[in-house]
């Protein structure tokens, strides 16, 4: 396995596009902890309201702002030394009711992040890229080199934005590395996420709603396990240019996840199934990690079972949070 010097990170000026969503707010938390010192790039809202990073306003510079502004992101990278691209509208199902602000926000913010990174000389990009690229796998698991075939919008526009990437690196030379993670969980994500939705019906005494027959699957990571390994993106050696898988390697089907949330809430209910699948949803989505756990020296350390325990802890800690809001399936 490589050396990955975290050090490296202390006192490095970063910026965190999307940073008070799920995923990016840890990484925000780690970059911090590492003594990074961190711009959050934050969507402005009517309430200029922070959503998953309220605890960390004293200890990063929050800016206001949208990456579909490249005045704004051209201004903010000066003397900045590594962008981590986490800003996306990332709900796949979204995308399918509206596809062109799925790209426009996905697709322009990345070029705008490139130019950005290019005029300022900016030494590292890391790219939060997606499994949901390589569509419906011809094989599992699925290494880096499998053909990039997405079955949604938003997937179309991860392709479009990873393969930005590469082209900037080949044209430009800049020093861009491109992940791809796969099913990332944890405290603060969207209620419209299947974990979070199958813990609140079950608190609700509603049994969970899974779609098809449960038997697609996907390969889960804990949130700060993700966050640890985008930080290492950061600072590894020989990394420009690449593409990562970044995963755990473990199959989960659905109705197992299902079964698992069920048993750590203790609870008799049983799952309740539709008959179809979400249009564009692959079936089996489960990485071979291999390369990037070597590259990042790097491994999950929190196992699934405690992941959901910590996970479902959070939310029924925060039921005020979601009192008023409807869950759908």
């Amino acid at each position: 396995m490589s050396i990955v010097d975290l050090e490296q990170l202390k006192d490095k000026n970063v910026l965190v596009t999307g940073a008070d969503g799920f995923i990016p707010s840890f990484v925000c938390d780690r970059l911090v902890e590492l003594g990074a010192n961190v711009t959050a790039l934050v969507r402005r809202n009517s309430g200029n309201t922070l959503k998953c990073i309220p605890h960390l306003v004293e200890k990063v510079k929050i800016r206001w702002g949208d990456m579909t502004d490249l005045s704004l992101l051209v201004m903010e990278t000066k003397n900045t030394d590594i962008i981590y691209h986490l800003g996306a509208q990332s709900h796949v199902q979204y995308s399918l009711h509206n596809p062109l602000e799925t790209f426009q926000t996905n697709v322009t913010g990345t070029i705008n992040v490139l130019e950005a990174a290019r005029i300022n000389d900016v030494k590292r990009i890391v790219h939060a890229g997606s499994a949901e690229v390589y569509g419906k796998p011809e094989t599992v698991p699925i290494t880096e080199d499998h053909p990039l075939a997405p079955r949604s919008p938003y997937a179309a526009s991860k392709v479009a934005s990873d393969r930005l990437m590469y082209s900037y690196y080949c044209t430009y030379g800049l020093p861009v590395v491109t992940s791809r993670f796969f099913g990332i969980y944890g405290p603060r994500q969207s209620i419209e996420k299947a974990i979070p939705k199958f813990i609140l019906k079950i608190h609700n005494n509603e049994p969970p709603v899974v779609y098809g027959d449960g038997m697609q699957s996907r390969d889960y990571m804990y949130v700060t396990d993700a966050a640890d390994a985008y930080a290492r993106l950061g600072v590894a050696e020989n990394v420009d240019g690449k593409v990562l898988n970044v995963g755990t390697g473990t199959e989960i089907k659905i109705i197992d996840l299902a079964k698992t949330i069920l048993k750590t809430m203790n609870s008799n209910l049983e799952p309740i199934f539709t008959e179809k699948l979400h249009p564009g949803e692959a079936g089996r989505l489960v990485s071979d990690p291999t390369k990037g756990m070597n590259i990042l020296n790097w491994k999950p350390t929190i196992t699934f079972e405690e992941g959901m325990k910590r996970t479902v802890e959070y939310y029924l800690k925060h039921t005020e949070l979601y009192n008023n809001l409807n869950v759908v399936v």
